[in-house]
C-alpha cells in the first residue's frame, strides 16, 4: 500500500439536492457560507454564491428538462488560494457550439446566465467526456 496516494478530505464537501428550484437556496447559501469561513470577502462569496445558482437553475431548465426528481452533485474543495465547486448532473448534454456567449449590446432573455457565471468567476469549464454534464467553477482569493 506504499503506492496509494493520501487523499486529504479536511477540505472537501460534498452535497447532493433534488433538481427542484426549491432547494437551489440550500446549495447557494451551503456554497456562500463556505466561501466565508475560508477567508473569501464578502462580494467573492457572493459572487461565488451567485454563479452557483445560476449552475444550477441550468442544470435543473436544460439539462433535467425541469424534472424535479433528479439529482444534483456538487463537491467544493477548499484551497489555499481558491475555491473550486463542481456541479454534476446525469442529464441531456447540450451541444457546447450551440451554446452562444452573451452580447451586452443584445436584448434576449437566453445566455445571460453563463455570460454572468463567467463573469463572476476566474474560471469556468463545461466538461461533457461522460454521461451528463460537469461544471467546474474556479474562484480565487
Amino acid at each position: 500500500m506504499a503506492d496509494t496516494k493520501q487523499v486529504n478530505y479536511s477540505n472537501q464537501f460534498r452535497i447532493q439536492i433534488p433538481s427542484h428550484p426549491r432547494y437551489v437556496s440550500v446549495a447557494r447559501n451551503f456554497v456562500y457560507n463556505l466561501a466565508r469561513e475560508s477567508g473569501f470577502s464578502l462580494y467573492d462569496a457572493a459572487d461565488l454564491k451567485l454563479a452557483v445558482g445560476e449552475c444550477l437553475l441550468n442544470v435543473i431548465k436544460h439539462a433535467y428538462l425541469g424534472k424535479p426528481n433528479y439529482p444534483i452533485f456538487l463537491e467544493i474543495t477548499l484551497l489555499e488560494n481558491r475555491m473550486e465547486v463542481r456541479i454534476r448532473d446525469f442529464g441531456v448534454q447540450k451541444n457546447i457550439s450551440e451554446i452562444r456567449g452573451y452580447d451586452p449590446g443584445d436584448y434576449r432573455e437566453e445566455g445571460l446566465g453563463l455570460y454572468l457565471v463567467r463573469k463572476l468567476t476566474d474560471h469556468f469549464y463545461i466538461d461533457q467526456s461522460g454521461k451528463g454534464n460537469r461544471l467546474i467553477l474556479t474562484k480565487m482569493k
